[in-house]
Protein backbone atom coordinates (compact mmCIF):
# COMPACT_ATOMS: atom_id res chain seq x y z
CA UNK A 1 0.00 0.00 0.00
CA UNK A 2 1.23 3.52 -1.02
CA UNK A 3 -0.78 6.37 -0.59
CA UNK A 4 0.85 9.52 -3.06
CA UNK A 5 -0.74 13.04 -1.30
CA UNK A 6 0.33 14.97 -4.19
CA UNK A 7 0.17 14.39 -7.75
CA UNK A 8 -0.86 16.34 -10.47
CA UNK A 9 -2.78 13.99 -12.92
CA UNK A 10 -4.64 17.06 -13.94
CA UNK A 11 -1.96 18.81 -15.36
CA UNK A 12 -0.13 17.47 -19.08
CA UNK A 13 1.46 15.40 -19.65
CA UNK A 14 -0.67 13.32 -17.43
CA UNK A 15 -3.97 14.72 -17.68
CA UNK A 16 -4.80 13.60 -21.11
CA UNK A 17 -4.33 9.93 -20.51
CA UNK A 18 -4.48 10.72 -16.75
CA UNK A 19 -6.52 6.91 -16.43
CA UNK A 20 -3.74 5.24 -18.00
CA UNK A 21 -1.53 6.88 -15.39
CA UNK A 22 -3.90 5.89 -12.62
CA UNK A 23 -3.93 2.54 -13.58
CA UNK A 24 -0.28 2.08 -13.93
CA UNK A 25 0.07 3.47 -10.39
CA UNK A 26 -2.55 1.08 -9.16
CA UNK A 27 -0.86 -1.86 -10.57
CA UNK A 28 2.57 -0.31 -8.06
CA UNK A 29 0.79 -0.42 -5.08
CA UNK A 30 -0.29 3.05 -5.12
CA UNK A 31 -3.94 2.51 -3.54
CA UNK A 32 -4.76 6.52 -2.74
CA UNK A 33 -4.11 10.08 -4.33
CA UNK A 34 -4.35 13.50 -3.84
CA UNK A 35 -4.41 15.61 -6.62
CA UNK A 36 -3.72 19.35 -6.15
CA UNK A 37 -4.78 22.49 -8.54
CA UNK A 38 -2.40 25.05 -9.48
CA UNK A 39 -5.64 27.37 -10.82
CA UNK A 40 -9.23 27.54 -11.36
CA UNK A 41 -8.98 24.99 -14.09
CA UNK A 42 -6.93 22.08 -13.22
CA UNK A 43 -8.87 22.39 -9.95
CA UNK A 44 -11.77 21.83 -11.66
CA UNK A 45 -10.17 18.84 -13.74
CA UNK A 46 -8.89 17.74 -10.17
CA UNK A 47 -12.48 17.25 -9.14
CA UNK A 48 -13.35 15.57 -12.15
CA UNK A 49 -10.69 13.52 -12.08
CA UNK A 50 -11.54 12.38 -8.39
CA UNK A 51 -15.10 11.68 -9.30
CA UNK A 52 -14.19 8.60 -11.00
CA UNK A 53 -12.67 7.09 -8.19
CA UNK A 54 -13.08 6.94 -4.59
CA UNK A 55 -9.56 6.78 -3.97
CA UNK A 56 -8.92 9.68 -5.23
CA UNK A 57 -8.98 13.05 -3.90
CA UNK A 58 -8.86 16.84 -5.07
CA UNK A 59 -7.32 19.46 -3.67
CA UNK A 60 -8.34 22.92 -4.82
CA UNK A 61 -6.51 25.86 -5.27
CA UNK A 62 -4.16 28.61 -7.03
CA UNK A 63 -0.54 28.53 -7.00
CA UNK A 64 1.50 31.34 -5.70
CA UNK A 65 3.04 31.75 -9.11
CA UNK A 66 -0.19 32.63 -11.09
CA UNK A 67 -0.01 36.50 -8.91
CA UNK A 68 3.18 37.30 -9.89
CA UNK A 69 2.17 39.17 -12.78
CA UNK A 70 -1.22 40.72 -11.59
CA UNK A 71 -1.53 44.83 -11.62
CA UNK A 72 -2.06 45.95 -7.89
CA UNK A 73 -5.42 47.77 -9.49
CA UNK A 74 -6.25 44.34 -10.37
CA UNK A 75 -5.68 42.24 -7.89
CA UNK A 76 -8.58 42.50 -5.31
CA UNK A 77 -11.42 41.70 -8.53
CA UNK A 78 -8.92 38.60 -9.14
CA UNK A 79 -8.80 37.46 -5.48
CA UNK A 80 -12.72 38.08 -5.38
CA UNK A 81 -13.10 35.85 -8.67
CA UNK A 82 -10.89 33.12 -7.40
CA UNK A 83 -12.58 33.21 -4.09
CA UNK A 84 -16.41 32.52 -6.07
CA UNK A 85 -14.85 29.79 -7.89
CA UNK A 86 -13.00 28.05 -5.22
CA UNK A 87 -16.42 28.00 -2.92
CA UNK A 88 -18.23 25.97 -5.94
CA UNK A 89 -15.88 23.66 -6.11
CA UNK A 90 -15.88 23.08 -2.59
CA UNK A 91 -19.51 23.84 -2.07
CA UNK A 92 -20.48 20.95 -4.87
CA UNK A 93 -17.95 18.05 -4.34
CA UNK A 94 -17.20 15.79 -1.24
CA UNK A 95 -14.32 14.86 -2.75
CA UNK A 96 -12.62 17.84 -2.60
CA UNK A 97 -10.45 17.03 1.09
CA UNK A 98 -8.14 20.30 1.03
CA UNK A 99 -7.14 23.98 -0.26
CA UNK A 100 -4.06 24.38 -2.20
CA UNK A 101 -1.72 24.45 -3.28
CA UNK A 102 -0.81 27.62 -2.19
CA UNK A 103 1.33 29.57 -0.34
CA UNK A 104 4.52 31.67 -1.22
CA UNK A 105 7.32 30.71 -3.83
CA UNK A 106 10.30 33.72 -4.06
CA UNK A 107 12.30 31.59 -5.27
CA UNK A 108 12.98 33.10 -8.71
CA UNK A 109 11.27 36.46 -8.36
CA UNK A 110 13.34 39.53 -10.21
CA UNK A 111 14.35 42.43 -8.60
CA UNK A 112 11.72 44.37 -10.72
CA UNK A 113 8.83 42.79 -9.85
CA UNK A 114 9.81 41.25 -6.28
CA UNK A 115 7.73 44.01 -4.49
CA UNK A 116 4.70 43.50 -6.35
CA UNK A 117 4.69 39.95 -6.37
CA UNK A 118 4.68 39.10 -2.74
CA UNK A 119 2.46 41.27 -2.41
CA UNK A 120 0.21 39.79 -4.44
CA UNK A 121 1.36 36.58 -3.38
CA UNK A 122 0.48 37.06 0.49
CA UNK A 123 -2.62 38.32 -0.38
CA UNK A 124 -3.51 35.34 -2.26
CA UNK A 125 -2.68 32.92 0.77
CA UNK A 126 -4.48 35.32 2.91
CA UNK A 127 -7.38 34.47 0.67
CA UNK A 128 -6.64 30.86 0.71
CA UNK A 129 -6.37 30.32 4.19
CA UNK A 130 -9.79 32.42 4.92
CA UNK A 131 -11.30 29.56 2.51
CA UNK A 132 -9.97 26.97 4.74
CA UNK A 133 -11.22 28.47 7.96
CA UNK A 134 -14.80 28.62 6.58
CA UNK A 135 -14.77 25.25 4.59
CA UNK A 136 -12.89 23.65 7.71
CA UNK A 137 -9.90 22.07 4.91
CA UNK A 138 -6.90 20.80 5.69
CA UNK A 139 -4.54 23.54 3.60
CA UNK A 140 -1.70 22.40 1.16
CA UNK A 141 1.34 24.80 1.33
CA UNK A 142 3.94 25.56 -1.24
CA UNK A 143 6.79 27.13 0.24
CA UNK A 144 9.92 28.17 -1.29
CA UNK A 145 13.06 30.74 -1.16
CA UNK A 146 16.39 31.56 -2.67
CA UNK A 147 19.04 31.00 -0.23
CA UNK A 148 22.13 32.87 -0.49
CA UNK A 149 21.15 36.84 -0.27
CA UNK A 150 21.80 37.68 2.66
CA UNK A 151 19.32 41.00 2.51
CA UNK A 152 16.85 38.76 2.43
CA UNK A 153 17.76 35.02 2.85
CA UNK A 154 14.80 32.50 3.35
CA UNK A 155 12.24 35.57 3.66
CA UNK A 156 9.36 33.33 2.40
CA UNK A 157 9.62 30.50 4.73
CA UNK A 158 9.17 33.29 7.65
CA UNK A 159 6.32 35.05 6.08
CA UNK A 160 4.50 31.59 6.22
CA UNK A 161 4.55 31.01 9.45
CA UNK A 162 3.80 34.31 9.82
CA UNK A 163 0.60 34.63 8.15
CA UNK A 164 -0.19 30.99 9.11
CA UNK A 165 0.01 32.53 13.24
CA UNK A 166 -2.06 35.43 11.81
CA UNK A 167 -4.75 33.88 10.12
CA UNK A 168 -5.50 29.95 9.89
CA UNK A 169 -7.93 29.64 12.52
CA UNK A 170 -9.23 25.94 12.79
CA UNK A 171 -7.62 22.53 13.69
CA UNK A 172 -7.70 21.14 10.14
CA UNK A 173 -3.80 19.96 9.55
CA UNK A 174 -1.47 21.41 7.70
CA UNK A 175 0.57 19.90 4.46
CA UNK A 176 4.22 21.50 3.61
CA UNK A 177 4.39 19.78 0.33
CA UNK A 178 7.77 19.09 -1.09
CA UNK A 179 9.71 20.39 2.43
CA UNK A 180 12.34 22.85 2.13
CA UNK A 181 13.82 25.70 4.18
CA UNK A 182 15.67 26.14 7.44
CA UNK A 183 15.55 24.04 10.04
CA UNK A 184 14.75 26.54 12.45
CA UNK A 185 11.35 26.96 10.14
CA UNK A 186 10.46 23.33 9.85
CA UNK A 187 10.30 22.74 13.84
CA UNK A 188 8.29 25.95 14.25
CA UNK A 189 5.71 24.23 11.28
CA UNK A 190 6.07 21.47 12.82
CA UNK A 191 4.99 22.70 16.33
CA UNK A 192 2.21 24.16 14.39
CA UNK A 193 1.01 21.01 13.77
CA UNK A 194 2.40 20.69 10.02
CA UNK A 195 2.92 17.20 7.96
CA UNK A 196 5.45 17.31 5.90
CA UNK A 197 5.50 16.28 2.08
CA UNK A 198 8.96 14.30 0.76
CA UNK A 199 9.19 13.98 -2.85
CA UNK A 200 11.64 11.92 -5.01
CA UNK A 201 14.11 15.13 -4.65
CA UNK A 202 15.26 13.40 -1.43
CA UNK A 203 16.89 10.33 -3.63
CA UNK A 204 19.11 12.62 -5.28
CA UNK A 205 23.08 12.65 -4.61
CA UNK A 206 23.34 16.42 -3.96
CA UNK A 207 20.19 16.09 -1.27
CA UNK A 208 22.26 15.96 1.52
CA UNK A 209 20.62 19.35 3.17
CA UNK A 210 16.99 18.05 2.17
CA UNK A 211 17.58 14.07 4.06
CA UNK A 212 19.15 15.88 7.29
CA UNK A 213 16.05 18.44 7.27
CA UNK A 214 13.26 15.26 7.18
CA UNK A 215 15.56 13.09 9.55
CA UNK A 216 14.21 15.35 12.36
CA UNK A 217 10.29 15.17 11.23
CA UNK A 218 8.58 12.37 13.65
CA UNK A 219 7.43 9.94 11.33
CA UNK A 220 4.06 10.45 12.51
CA UNK A 221 4.30 13.92 10.47
CA UNK A 222 5.53 12.62 7.13
CA UNK A 223 4.07 11.94 4.16
CA UNK A 224 4.80 10.55 0.69
CA UNK A 225 4.64 11.89 -2.51
CA UNK A 226 5.88 12.70 -6.04
CA UNK A 227 4.58 16.09 -7.23
CA UNK A 228 4.34 14.20 -10.64
CA UNK A 229 4.86 15.33 -13.45
CA UNK A 230 7.37 16.96 -11.63
CA UNK A 231 10.63 15.50 -9.83
CA UNK A 232 11.44 11.99 -10.79
CA UNK A 233 13.49 9.98 -8.55
CA UNK A 234 17.38 10.31 -9.30
CA UNK A 235 17.40 7.24 -11.33
CA UNK A 236 15.09 8.43 -13.78
CA UNK A 237 16.17 12.04 -13.95
CA UNK A 238 15.60 13.96 -17.19
CA UNK A 239 12.87 12.26 -17.70
CA UNK A 240 8.62 13.17 -16.75
CA UNK A 241 8.00 11.88 -13.08
CA UNK A 242 5.21 8.85 -13.64
CA UNK A 243 3.22 8.54 -10.51
CA UNK A 244 4.05 4.79 -10.06
CA UNK A 245 7.72 6.19 -9.74
CA UNK A 246 6.81 6.84 -6.16
CA UNK A 247 7.54 3.31 -5.43
CA UNK A 248 10.91 3.95 -6.14
CA UNK A 249 10.78 6.99 -3.43
CA UNK A 250 9.56 4.92 -0.81
CA UNK A 251 12.36 2.67 -1.58
CA UNK A 252 14.80 5.12 -0.93
CA UNK A 253 13.04 5.80 2.23
CA UNK A 254 12.72 2.28 3.41
CA UNK A 255 17.02 2.08 3.22
CA UNK A 256 16.94 5.29 5.37
CA UNK A 257 15.23 3.30 7.76
CA UNK A 258 11.57 5.42 7.45
CA UNK A 259 8.82 2.85 8.95
CA UNK A 260 6.84 3.27 5.64
CA UNK A 261 3.07 1.80 7.18
CA UNK A 262 3.42 4.21 9.53
CA UNK A 263 3.71 7.10 6.72
CA UNK A 264 1.07 5.45 5.00
CA UNK A 265 -1.25 5.51 8.00
CA UNK A 266 -0.37 9.16 8.23
CA UNK A 267 -2.51 10.11 5.64
CA UNK A 268 -5.47 8.55 7.12
CA UNK A 269 -4.76 10.66 10.68
CA UNK A 270 -4.81 14.03 8.54
CA UNK A 271 -8.43 13.04 7.37
CA UNK A 272 -10.10 12.40 11.09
Amino acid sequence: MIIDTHCHYNLPPLYEHWQDHWKKAQDHGITQSIIPGTNIETSQNAVEIAQHDKNLFATVGVHPHEYNQIHPDDLSVIIAQHVAALSMLLDDDKNVISIGETGLDYYRLKDEQREIAIFNQQAAFKMHIQLANKFKKILVIHSRDKGGDKKRDNQGYWDILKIIKNDYQHKKPLILHCISGPKEYLKEALELGAYIGIGANVTYPDANELRTLIAIVPQDRLLLETDAPYLPPQEFRGQTCEPWMIKKTAQFLRHLGMNLEQIYQNFNQLRV
